[in-house]
């Protein structure tokens, strides 16, 4: 395997970039700073222009470096290795084909090549060269519906990523940026380096900073509400829905949150009366008993991520099977009916759509 040659890509953008960029950083040649690097853009919108790049790189394989024996070439953000219209044309083809014949005969000892990509088309020539020569990184984004370790790496990535900005993140803080930006490191990185400025001299990111600062306060103002409903407090469910509206919000959208967290309950409802989930307990003890469900449970559970205990972070998890101690599943089965009477209302009927609201969270906390 060369020791000259990397391909770092996949579908997460973000990774992608970040790998890309400490690896240049850190094979970039000593003493000749950037005079020695050679970036080609590989970010291009047609044929023509991807075309170029592989030959600037070509050029630049052949070219000696300035003040430098070695020289590192970075073929950067690169977005015509994959299915599209414009990786699939023939110059475009014909071009990377070219690149692999290089490769394949071998850089130069004194010439690095990083390739930064997108998803790459496998079957091509030049990703076959790579894989076969050098050295290659995928960071294929996460899928939650997919991959059951999920929560695990965005927790792991949120963690790494606070203690490089000097702070640590309390579980509730952990649990909540996930809640709101699911798997997107992207933002997740934004949102943590803002938190992070906010927080100021303190050492630990805590839950309240999190709803404090986020973009997506609104949305954690409305799992509170949700939390309320949960709960079965009615005073604080309305002084929440007043805040929502007040804040912009759509009575039409705070159903359907309400209606979510309704059959969240509701699903786990069934497994606690199925005694496969028991409420109470420590939060550790709910991540055994999640990963001990026979197999045919977890087939019937909804694919939904919103819905399905294994898809989300545990700590909501957590907090939501508490609360179906204060429902039973009839109760659960009932309020799900008003949801959709209440969602028709708002549809056809002259009540305001605050005061059907209002009414809806009475029924719900209220029923017997």
């Amino acid at each position: 395997m060369a020791a000259n040659l990397y391909l770092v890509c996949g579908s997460e953008e973000y990774l992608v970039k970040e790998n890309a960029r400490k690896l240049v950083k850190k094979l970039t040649p000593e003493g000749g700073s950037e005079f020695s690097v050679d970036i080609v853009d590989g970010n291009v919108t047609r044929a023509d222009e991807a075309v170029k790049a592989v030959y600037r790189v070509l050029e630049a394989v052949n070219t000696m470096g300035f003040f430098s024996s070695k020289k590192l070439i970075w073929l950067k953000d690169a977005n015509f290795f994959g299915t599209d219209k414009t990786s699939a044309a023939a110059a475009v083809t014909e071009a990377a084909a070219e690149l692999a014949g290089v490769l394949k005969k071998g850089l130069p000892a004194d010439v690095t090549l990083i390739v930064s990509a997108g998803e790459m088309d496998k079957r091509r020539a030049f990703y076959l060269a790579c894989d076969k020569l050098g050295e290659v990184v995928v960071s294929d984004a996460i899928d939650p519906s997919k991959d059951r370790q999920w929560e695990g790496k965005v927790t792991d990535f949120i963690t790494a990523h606070a203690r490089s900005l000097g702070k640590n993140v309390s579980r509730p803080a952990v649990a909540q940026v996930i809640e709101l930006n699911g798997a997107n490191l992207r933002q997740i990185e934004t949102e943590l380096e803002k938190i992070a400025a906010y927080v100021g001299d303190r050492d630990t990111i805590e839950l309240a900073d999190v709803r404090a600062v986020g973009s997506a306060s609104r949305e954690a103002i409305a799992w509170d509400l949700n939390d309320a409903v949960g709960e079965r407090q009615l005073g604080k469910a309305l002084r929440l829905l007043d805040r929502l509206l007040f804040q912009g919000e759509e009575v039409i959208g705070l159903l359907f949150a309400v209606a979510s967290r309704v059959r969240q309950l509701l699903v786990l409802r069934e497994l606690v009366d199925r005694k496969l989930l028991r409420p109470g307990g420590e939060y550790m003890q709910l991540k055994g008993q999640l990963e001990r469900l026979p197999a045919g449970v977890r087939d019937e559970l909804p694919a939904d991520r919103k819905l399905n205990p294994l898809l989300q972070h545990p700590f909501p998890v957590f907090k939501t099977l508490q609360q179906t101690s204060n429902y039973t599943r009839p109760q659960l089965i009932r309020v799900m009916q008003w949801l959709l009477e209440t969602n028709q209302q708002l549809v056809t009927s002259s009540l305001p759509d605050r005061l059907a609201m209002e009414e809806l969270l009475a029924r719900i906390i209220t029923v017997k």
